[in-house]
């Protein structure tokens, strides 16, 4: 992640959800349950996903910035 958020791949995704419930800050949702007002959020999920190295182990939760 960068000191935003963390991604994730869409490309490697199998959209198991299990990250939706272990989310510490409940902020990972199917995108078929995106509330609307972050829909933009998931190109740009995309795009940094892509640029990121993958994270491998469990880290503190960001501070939210809504």
């Amino acid at each position: 992640g960068d000191d935003r958020m963390l991604y994730i791949d869409p490309q490697a995704c199998i959209l198991c959800q299990a990250c939706v419930p272990v989310c510490p800050v409940q902020a990972i949702y199917d995108e078929v349950d995106l509330p609307p007002e972050w829909s933009h959020l998931v190109a740009l999920n995309a795009e940094q996903a892509a640029t990121l190295p993958v994270v491998e182990e469990k880290q503190t939760p960001l501070k939210a910035s809504v």
